[in-house]
């Protein structure tokens, strides 16, 4: 009896493992065949392998930008390429990008490990009621205060307080690295223009901000990917997310006390800041019983500070850095720039309305913006329901990205004449005024329902920052300590980043005038 009751056991433990097997090898080639149908239904692009998709075409010191523009090259204006099992469908042609992206259709946002971190807020919400609430308030929060006079009296004192720090600690004719003061100056324009208050190398506060908006994905860079994209990593590599979950979590609580202390004081008739334009806003919708109101949740309005934060510095900071690296690569250029604002403003402070005068000033902020575009994938769209793009069918749910980076330097486009030169005069119409209206392709700030909100408010910072860095350095020239190419860091995977050696070479030296 003991014998059989063995033999039974050991025969229905035996088909039990082969059935368990049978149904998990079963449900694998179910799965591989589904990636695979779903591979040839979407628009042309590298074969991708299971689980990581692609990612080895990115494994080289080759920029990924030039990888996508051979992608790009190879198989037209949209491709698709599988960052671990999900496929991303890239669109590289201005009008097919402004057609798709005016749509509700791909108004929505994926669901990655980063978009968990920011939830609640403007930049990585899904398109929604909630979206299109706090996306309104913000925008017209971020419009306001583009043109308020507080935004020009806070840019130039944080110009002045840096520049006198770095000539005072770095000193002139020698090189210098000026990216951690560039950041300090677009750090402190935000910290001021959200509630009022500034830093400086030494505070606990800026070292936790920078640390959490710059130092962390420098230091994560390929880890980072890795695990946005290939979801058992998020498990295994558990130190990282924690890391950077724990770091979020704790500039998220900083901005939102501040935001909240705001209430103590606030004062209708007194907008101090960026944190009052939102209560505002907030209390506008609730006495005039919009149906927005409910959606503007203190929570929510601490999340869109946080998007100002994280979506304005770094792309203000970077465009920032080859701002001054072109202007000491093209010496004629940094002398006519120079020229214009000493004969249009000279030595008084800016104002917004210098923008009207400052032609050459515009044109060569939107020839930086054109040029070396330091977020030229833009932000992931997501498909909300099946919809067209061209003669593919893309399926609910798939991540669609602007590359903008290809658009605005695409010399083969019809937008564009010379578009890998630098060429700021491309901006400037016969009568020498900057041209207003732009090209379809001058997309910088991305384009459709979920363009960058903070676009006039980023390109009021750049244009107030770079006069008075100008202005204050009017007896200097800034040069290059040696000539090199205007290359671009191939270790940053994400941003336009330019290559260190290069902008550390950036080198103030006292004028001569004869």
């Amino acid at each position: 009896m003991f014998l059989w009751t063995q033999i039974i056991s050991f025969y229905i433990i035996t088909h039990l493992w082969t059935l368990v097997l049978s149904l998990t090898i079963g449900y694998l080639v179910y799965k591989l065949a589904m990636f695979y149908h779903l591979y040839y239904s979407l628009p042309p692009g590298p074969f991708p392998l299971p689980v990581i998709g692609n990612m080895l075409t990115f494994q080289t010191k080759t920029f990924w930008d030039d990888i996508y523009r051979q992608l790009s090259e190879k198989y037209g204006p949209v491709f698709t390429v599988y960052m671990g099992n999900t496929p991303q469908v890239m669109i590289s042609d201005a009008d097919i990008a402004r057609q798709v992206f005016s749509k509700t259709d791909f108004a929505g946002r994926p669901k990655t490990y980063f978009a968990t971190l920011l939830a609640n807020d403007v930049m990585m919400d899904d398109y929604g009621n909630s979206w299109e609430a706090l996306r309104r308030v913000a925008h017209t929060a971020a419009m306001k205060y583009s043109i308020n006079e507080r935004l020009v009296n806070v840019a130039v004192d944080c110009v002045d307080k840096t520049v006198e720090l770095m000539l005072k600690r770095e000193g002139p004719d020698k090189p210098i690295k000026p990216v951690d003061y560039i950041y300090l100056i677009f750090l402190n324009i935000m910290t001021n223009s959200a509630f009022n208050e500034s830093y400086n190398f030494d505070d606990i506060v800026f070292k936790k901000f920078k640390y959490v908006l710059k130092d962390i994905f420098e230091e994560m860079n390929l880890r980072l990917m890795l695990t946005e994209y290939i979801k058992p990593l998020q498990w295994i590599d558990y130190k990282l997310t924690n890391k950077m979950s724990n770091a979020y979590n704790e500039m998220r609580d900083i901005i939102y006390n501040k935001f909240k202390q705001h209430y103590i004081d606030y004062d209708r008739e007194v907008e101090r800041d960026f944190c009052d334009a939102l209560i505002a806003a907030k209390d506008d919708a609730l006495r005039e019983g919009r149906e927005s109101a409910p959606y503007l949740t203190d929570d929510k309005l601490g999340m869109t500070v946080f998007d100002m934060f994280f979506a304005g510095i770094e792309t203000s900071e970077k465009t920032f850095q080859w701002i001054l690296l072109l202007l000491s690569y093209y010496p004629r250029m940094q002398k006519r720039l120079r020229d214009e604002i000493i004969s249009q403003i000279g030595d008084r402070l800016p104002r917004h309305q210098d923008r009207q005068q400052c032609h050459y000033v515009m044109a060569f902020i939107a020839e930086t913006l054109r040029f070396r575009n330091v977020a030229p994938y833009g932000l992931p769209h997501r498909s909300v329901i099946t919809s067209k793009i061209g003669n593919y069918t893309i399926p609910k749910g798939i991540t669609v990205y602007t590359y903008q980076g290809i658009i605005l330097k695409n010399s083969n486009d019809k937008h564009w004449t010379n578009g890998d030169h630098f060429l700021p005069d491309r901006f400037i119409d016969s009568d020498g005024h900057y041209i207003t209206t732009h090209s379809p392709a001058f997309i910088p700030f991305g384009v459709g329902r979920r363009k960058c909100l903070g676009e006039k408010l980023a390109i009021a910072d750049l244009f107030l920052v770079l006069v008075r860095f100008i202005q204050l350095t009017q007896n200097y020239d800034i040069i290059l300590d040696s000539h090199r190419d205007l290359s671009v860091d191939p270790n940053s995977g994400y941003l336009i980043n330019p290559n260190d050696q290069d902008i550390r070479s950036s080198k103030i030296i006292a004028r001569i005038i004869i």
